[in-house]
């Protein structure tokens, strides 16, 4: 008589084990990895272009982490972090002027003729608002990686190859 009981018990149990299941799955982040190789370039080129004022000898070195490509409509939205520096070239070598670390930020992109255009961007706000923001602008797994640490590398690694630097 007991087991009668049990299997309606066990059986609602399965059912939310494997809805909950689906979900977090149906709600992980991809990153199609075509769609992020082409639209990297026109991404960096924005973000250099609106980090601050450079001179002939002064560059915005940045890379980046996609956390997420979120295809909508027929534009797709890239969530993505980002660490940039300002560098400057002394002498031989190369000085660091300033810079930022971990600014999570979504690009709204459109594929053209030519390659993928920049829509817009969005940037996550600073302070208290930060996970608010970072919440609001990727999808629930996204954030969490977000929130949890997900860093590109460190601009360093690639800056004396935007100076034309071995």
């Amino acid at each position: 008589m007991g087991n009668v009981k049990r299997w309606p018990v066990l059986t609602g149990v399965g059912v939310v084990v494997a809805a909950a299941t689906w979900w977090i799955v149906d709600e992980m982040p991809t990153v199609d990895e075509t769609v992020a190789r082409e639209a990297l370039p026109p991404i960096d080129e924005h973000l250099r272009a609106n980090s601050g004022s450079g001179g002939a000898e002064i560059r915005w070195v940045c890379t980046q982490k996609v956390i997420e490509t979120r295809p909508d409509g027929d534009q797709v939205k890239i969530g993505l972090v980002a660490n940039c520096d300002e560098v400057a070239k002394e002498g031989d070598g190369l000085v660091t002027l300033g810079g930022f670390r971990r600014q999570p930020m979504v690009y709204r992109v459109e594929r053209t003729p030519g390659g993928y255009r920049v829509l817009d961007r969005r940037v996550a706000e600073d302070g208290a608002g930060y996970s608010r923001s970072v919440k609001a602008m990727f999808s629930w797994v996204g954030a969490r990686r977000v929130i949890d640490g997900a860093s590109p590398d460190d601009p360093g690694t690639v800056s004396r190859a935007a100076f034309g630097l071995p």
